[in-house]
């Protein structure tokens, strides 16, 4: 199963800004059965869908952009907690949002950092340096990712950075390495 975790923005979807929402649903059309989307700061039914995958055999990965990319690493800590397998932890850009939080371990899963560096930043761009409600570098300790990619898109281009991340690939084979 495939779980994605949106950003702030995702929340204002009627704006045109819900961009992993969007993600999401043209992933389940191309692979030809249902993900779950999930604004961020909403764990549980992450928690849920962990667990169900788990018990039913299906592999789990977690993709989260900007804010949801830290939600993301935290569904992959407590599913290691509770010995809970996820293929790959994915995180887009990650953002740390108003709340000062800490990131202690890190995921037993594969996991791809994906870093948007655009050589011409726009306006998503400069909201993931907002003072008081963004930061990045988000907290997360990006140095123990398996991978760290760093690409010359906008902050909101998800479907660009799963592209030329190869993400997808990588998923697939990071149980192999």
């Amino acid at each position: 199963m495939d779980i994605f975790i949106g950003g702030g923005g995702d929340d204002l979807a009627f704006l045109g800004l819900g961009v992993v929402a969007a993600y999401a649903r043209a992933r389940a059309a191309e692979i030809g059965r249902p993900v779950l989307y999930v604004p961020n700061g909403r764990l549980q039914p992450v928690r849920r869908a962990i667990s169900t995958a788990a018990f039913n055999g299906e592999p789990v990965n977690l993709v989260g952009h900007s804010w949801g990319g830290p939600d993301a690493w935290r569904a992959a800590g407590w599913a290691a907690a509770k010995s809970l397998p996820v293929r790959a932890l994915i995180t887009l850009d990650p953002v740390a949002g108003p709340f000062r939080r800490t990131f202690t371990g890190a995921p037993v899963c594969p996991w791809l950092n994906v870093v948007a560096a655009p050589t011409m930043p726009d306006r998503s761009d400069r909201l993931t340096r907002l003072c008081g409600v963004s930061r990045k570098p988000s907290r997360l300790p990006t140095a123990c990712a398996s991978r760290e990619v760093i690409l010359d898109v906008n902050h909101w281009n998800v479907a660009g950075m799963m592209a030329l991340s190869d993400a997808w690939r990588w998923a697939d084979t990071a149980q192999l390495r």
